[in-house]
């Protein structure tokens, strides 16, 4: 951070004991030499700057479902507890499925005999044993048994809770012996593969956004750990109260350390600012006047009111004040004052 220097009261101090060395000696003459501050400099320098913004956001899987079976009945098993994780159509849990599985024979068996007699008739239809119209109710017969079959079918089969993608099995809400009724959640489901951070911007920055632009996350809970991902989805309507743009960042998040409803931190790219003069944000020191650093010139000091455009990973941007290869304070300019004597270390 900046750093406030306190050079008028360090002056005050060097002048009271100039004075106090001057007085003493019985009367005699001594001149006390100026003490000169050890000092580390480097050149001024451009390169490019790159300015960052940081927002809070709350991390949501890139696929969330609520699962509910289409079908009531009692739980009868649990085939994929919480915290497992599955492929798309495991089966996750079943129903008590006797019933459903009766209404299925029974409706097969009818549909067979529905197609065996059909079959048949088509046999004697060739003969003259039948009329065409009768044959042809018996094809519509065939049919009406195959569609109940077909539905018989796929209520027993509605009995098995399955996967609808790749993910892990979160929160379930019944427990085997239960009854589940028809779309009553069941479990809840999430692909952890890959998570969505959503994060409210200011709206006066979200020019500066574009869809596929990179973002990093930095989560508290994975210390030193830095995330990857992407701008995903830029909302349309700003937040009256708070005015900020709801913004979604997409990360790969193979080993589900990122958890939904985690807080983490988003940084983005705010501007990029090439062939800049930039600085250690130490050299910089606040005075009365504002900013300014210390150049080192003829074995002096030299106070250089500058004007910091940016700050970011302990560098700033000095966007006027400063020259390419001016000699430039960095290491003992706490308590310098203009003029001071310096000497220069390596």
């Amino acid at each position: 951070m900046m750093r406030r220097r306190t050079g008028p009261a360090a002056a005050f101090l060097g002048a009271a004991l100039l004075v106090a060395a001057a007085g003493c000696g019985g009367g005699e003459e001594r001149t006390a030499e100026e003490p000169a501050t050890a000092v580390r400099v480097e050149p001024v320098a451009r390169r490019s700057f790159t300015e960052y913004f940081e927002l809070f956001g709350t991390v949501r899987g890139d696929r969330e479902a609520t699962l509910v079976f289409e079908v009531g009945g009692v739980v009868r098993e649990i085939l994929a507890d919480e915290g497992a994780w599955v492929k798309a159509g495991d089966p996750i849990a079943r129903l008590n499925d006797d019933l459903y599985y009766a209404q299925r024979r029974e409706a097969e068996a009818a549909y067979a005999v529905a197609r065996d007699i059909y079959e048949r008739s088509g046999a004697l239809r060739e003969k003259g044993g039948i009329s065409e119209f009768e044959l042809s109710r018996l094809e519509h017969e065939m049919e009406a048994a195959r569609a109940r079959f077909d539905g018989a079918r796929t209520q027993h089969e509605r009995a098995t809770l399955r996967a609808p993608f790749d993910g892990r099995v979160d929160v379930r809400f019944l427990d085997v012996g239960d009854y589940a009724s028809p779309l009553a959640p069941f479990v809840r489901f999430l692909d952890l593969g890959a998570v969505r951070i959503e994060t409210p911007v200011p709206e006066v920055r979200v020019g500066a956004l574009e869809v596929g632009e990179p973002a990093t996350i930095v989560a508290d809970a994975w210390p030193g750990r830095v995330f990857e991902g992407t701008v995903a989805f830029l909302s349309r309507e700003v937040d009256g109260s708070a005015r900020t743009v709801m913004v979604d960042v997409k990360a790969a998040n193979p080993d589900g350390a990122l958890l939904p409803g985690m807080t983490v931190r988003v940084k983005m790219v705010r501007e990029v600012h090439e062939n800049a003069v930039v600085i250690p944000q130490d050299a910089v020191v606040e005075t009365e006047k504002g900013e300014s650093v210390f150049l080192a010139s003829g074995g002096r000091a030299v106070e250089r009111p500058v004007t910091v455009g940016g700050v970011y990973a302990q560098t700033a941007l000095i966007d006027a004040g400063l020259a390419e290869a001016e000699s430039l304070i960095v290491v003992g300019n706490r308590d310098l004052v203009d003029g001071q004597r310096i000497q220069v270390i390596d």
